[in-house]
């Protein structure tokens, strides 16, 4: 019973400061990035315990005990169960002491063309398919899953590949958001033509059948979770049945490609036709989704089997992750590998590793509070950046204070299942990408002004 009173304490203590942080500062943000830390950090250990105290949960985990290691309600466990809750927390105090009280008005107005997005979003995905269509071909001629294939057969240019989704998806999320938000939109104008609504509606329906084939829910989740962040965060009268049935919709989406992705590729039309209505077991996917199970075992591992610590190892390893692997092959790898290994975890297969685990990996039981600290630190710069705008700040900071908090919150799973060297991709993936793609959207155009006489006043500049 005291791991349930661990649970239960800690879960009261979690969302009694995410209502505080809420009714602190009204971002949504906030309890997105919050539910997103419980789910992966304690959601699954109510069920763990259940089934090891001679009770019966329904969900199968099982398997990962066979690839890692077997659970036991131990001390270890006790500890892992008190070092996530106290993540989370840390981060909570954090953020509530870093936050500063909203202020009222805003980012500056910006000008969305939504033109730039839209080519650059469906350049991005005929790349992507380009570099992916001999693995979708070679999963086709083996009749195997496109989804297990493309894992077992990586090279130098997957990053690539999933960088180029992000490129198409997550800032078309943003830009879709503003779309629907309209006029009532608090940081930027739409430019709006014929073209733009289908052409989203294009862009979404062709990238959701490439994601749905390749069975990827990354990229489909953090540009569902950004644009819903986007729209409520500018909206200043969000519509509820609009946001209602984007989420319904984009959650059943998800289902479908967990749902299918261990379908052979030269099936998956007949599968969907035949299978279509068994997919609909949307909630039985949220809560009973094995994503919970695996960075949660993490901690554990490493406690249990007694893994070193190898000292300011991540730092080291972000830091050579600037250089692309391309141009260098046998660069550092990241701590995750350094976890596998430790814990006798079967090879050459996909698990996760917890932030704080990477954290802990790298300095230690300190190492757990300073990577608390980081992270609360940086979500609260990211909430506050509008705060720091002045006269002379430059369209591409008016920009990052417009996203921040949207992309921060909508990138924090994948941070979350990484150890530090997941701020690269938090960087990239969540700042550099939209910033790049959005500011080429909202570059001030250049007048064309030619010169001309006037009587009275003489030459003159006329637009």
């Amino acid at each position: 019973m005291e791991y349930f009173a661990v649970l239960t304490v800690a879960t009261i203590a979690i969302a009694a400061l995410a209502l505080a942080l809420f009714r602190k500062r009204g971002d949504y943000g906030v309890l997105v990035g919050v539910a997103a830390l419980y789910y992966w950090s304690l959601y699954g250990a109510w069920f763990l315990v259940i089934d090891k105290t001679g009770g019966f949960s329904g969900k199968h985990y099982m398997y990962l005990e066979q690839k890692l290691f077997p659970i036991a309600l131990d001390g270890d466990y006790m500890l892992t169960l008190g070092l996530y809750s106290g993540f989370i927390i840390l981060v909570e105090l954090t953020l509530l002491m870093a936050l500063k009280r909203r202020a009222r008005g805003g980012v500056p107005l910006l000008t969305m063309r939504h033109g730039p997005i839209l080519l650059i979003s469906f350049l991005a995905g005929a790349a992507s398919l380009y570099i992916i269509e001999d693995k979708l071909a070679a999963a086709w001629t083996l009749n195997t899953s496109a989804y297990f294939y493309t894992r077992r057969e990586t090279d130098q240019w997957f990053t690539l590949h999933q960088v180029l989704n992000h490129v198409a998806l997550v800032p078309a999320a943003i830009g879709f958001a503003t779309l629907l938000a309209g006029k009532q939109s608090r940081f930027f104008v739409n430019v709006v033509r014929r073209y733009t609504l289908p052409a989203y509606l294009a862009l979404f329906a062709g990238m959701g059948v490439f994601t749905f084939v390749l069975g990827n829910k990354n990229e489909v989740f953090v540009a569902l979770v950004v644009g819903f962040l986007a729209y409520m965060g500018s909206a200043s009268r969000p519509s509820l049945i609009k946001v209602a049935l984007v989420v319904a919709g984009g959650m059943w989406f998800l289902y479908g490609i967990d749902f299918f992705r261990g379908v052979p590729i030269s099936e998956m039309g007949e599968a969907v036709t035949e299978h279509f209505d068994e997919a609909t077991d949307v909630g039985g996917f949220v809560s009973s989704s094995n994503e919970a199970y695996g960075a949660h075992f993490s901690m554990y591992g490493v406690l249990a089997t007694n893994a070193q610590p190898l000292y300011g190892y991540s730092l080291y390893a972000l830091a050579c992750s600037v250089v692309p692997r391309v141009l260098w092959a046998d660069r550092p790898r990241d701590i995750y590998l350094y976890y596998s290994e430790s814990v006798g975890a079967i090879q050459n297969q996909g698990y996760s590793i917890h932030h704080a685990t990477g954290w802990y990996l790298s300095f230690g039981y300190a190492g757990v509070g300073l990577g608390a600290v980081v992270m609360g630190l940086a979500w609260a710069y990211s909430i506050d950046a509008y705060r720091r705008i002045r006269g002379k700040s430059g369209m591409l900071y008016r920009l990052f204070a417009a996203i921040a908090p949207w992309v921060f919150a909508a990138c924090l799973p994948p941070l979350i299942r990484a150890g530090p060297e997941g701020y690269k991709g938090l960087v990239i993936d969540g700042l550099v990408i939209p910033m790049a793609v959005l500011g080429l959207a909202c570059a001030p155009r250049k007048m064309k002004r030619k010169l001309t006489w006037n009587a009275q006043t003489g030459w003159s500049m006329a637009r």
